[in-house]
């Protein structure tokens, strides 16, 4: 009898290499927001799924509901060990297996991956094959790219003599081979699964190249709009709250302030833009190793509350002028879901997911690569204040017909998707 057959509900397993936190990045929120619409979809007592999902770390375990529940299994090797790493945006299990996650995921009908890399990963890829249980997977993370960039950013910090970092980087082109061996394990990856979920055009035609069209599927960022919307709008509490001067137009930066975020572009195209004569104010929402840089360049045209709690993010979003989001490695960014849903006009880098999940909506700008580009998307974008307006309306019409809620995309993108790996469909 094969699990669609039974009765009892689908048992499903999703795979999260990274701690929980209330830091942590969208990955990990993604699954906790869905997650938390599969309890209130699993209340009803008559859906037909159990959702277990792993994290890695030493945090609590966490029941949401009767078949949804949040578990964390301590790491074999943890980044965190690595101390002589300058820095490490979110800690992973490195270890090639983890006998833990081992024991739990025989007793699942389908099991879930959300990376190709680490050490769940690896261990499901051992399990499925050995238990013969369906495997599947979804890109949240362009590994490959922040492999890259961290591994460049680890040889200028680490490596004193200029000779020797040419040579690493230029000569034995460390950081592109360490981007080629994650390319490589995704496609293994992909290999082993029986159906992935996408949102990128360009890991559909990787996914579909090497599973087919048919074992390949669209996975959508939900939205909770009792908490993201305009609803939130608080302009003058905003203003007061972070000191920000009468007559400043108001961009919101959301993230980690690190070089995967591409903060460092962000932060040169403002203070070229302020120095040009722009009125501009930057909040930036987050932590990371450039915060205090950045307070040193913009002085006074910057806002650094660190950690902002989901309830302010949505005020923030709901009231600044605009969203600034120069990541080039998201593959879909919640933030800006959350700041379409708020009404709020975004700049993102083009070289993203997110420049291509509203398909061409204007109240998304896409801006290249580079401080000149985004310091003349930042300087237009500020001095524009009707077209500001038309682009908020914009947004809130485009969030009102188009954007899913998370039980949207549990039902109509994973679980059907899910249903479809099982019966070979």
């Amino acid at each position: 009898m094969t699990p669609l057959e039974r009765q009892s509900p689908l048992r499903v397993a999703a795979l999260v290499d990274l701690p929980r936190s209330a830091q942590a990045g969208g990955h990990v929120k993604w699954w906790e927001r869905l997650a938390a619409a599969a309890a209130r979809e699993t209340e009803r007592g008559d859906h037909p799924l159990d959702l277990t999902v792993y994290f890695s770390g030493d945090g609590p375990d966490e029941v949401l509901g009767p078949h949804v529940r949040l578990r964390s299994l301590r790491p074999v090797f943890s980044t965190a060990r690595l101390k002589f790493l300058p820095y490490v945006p979110d800690h992973t299990d490195l270890a090639p297996y983890h006998p833990g996650l081992a024991r739990q995921l025989p007793k699942f009908d389908l099991i879930h991956t959300t990376d190709a890399f680490f050490a769940f990963a690896r261990t499901a890829e051992r399990v499925a094959r050995r238990r013969a249980i369906a495997l599947t997977t979804s890109f949240h993370t362009d590994t490959p790219a922040y492999a890259r960039l961290f591994a460049r950013q680890t040889i200028d910090q680490l490596v004193r003599w200029p000779w020797l970092k040419r040579k690493l980087i230029e000569g034995w082109r460390v950081p592109e081979r360490q981007g080629a061996r994650m390319d490589r394990l995704l496609r293994g990856h992909l290999r082993a699964c029986v159906h992935a979920f996408i949102t990128r055009a360009e890991d559909r035609a990787l996914a579909e190249g090497i599973m087919g069209a048919a074992r390949v599927s669209h996975l959508r960022v939900g939205i909770d709009k009792t908490m993201f919307g305009p609803h939130r709008r608080d302009v003058a509490g905003v203003r007061r709250d972070y000191a920000i001067p009468d007559g400043r137009v108001v961009a919101l930066f959301v993230g980690r302030v690190d070089a995967g975020k591409n903060a460092q572009t962000l932060m040169e195209a403002a203070a070229e833009a302020i120095g040009a004569g722009t009125p501009l104010h930057l909040i930036v929402a987050g932590v990371g190793p450039m915060t205090e840089e950045i307070r040193s360049r913009l002085g006074g045209h910057v806002s650094l509350p660190g950690f902002v709690e989901p309830g302010e993010l949505a005020r923030l979003y709901a009231s600044v002028d605009f969203v600034a989001a120069p990541s080039e490695v998201e593959v879909a960014s919640m933030a800006a879901i959350e700041a379409i849903a708020s009404g709020c006009p975004s700049l993102v880098a083009r070289g993203s997911g997110s420049a291509r999940l509203f398909d061409d909506m204007p109240a998304i700008r896409a801006v290249e690569s580079g401080v000149a580009p985004w310091t003349a998307a930042l300087r237009d974008l500020a001095r524009d204040a009707d077209g500001r307006q038309i682009l908020r309306q914009i947004a809130l019409d485009y969030s009102a017909s188009h954007l899913a809620n998370w039980s949207d995309v549990l039902n109509a993108d994973l679980l059907s998707g899910w249903r479809a790996a099982l019966t070979g469909g």
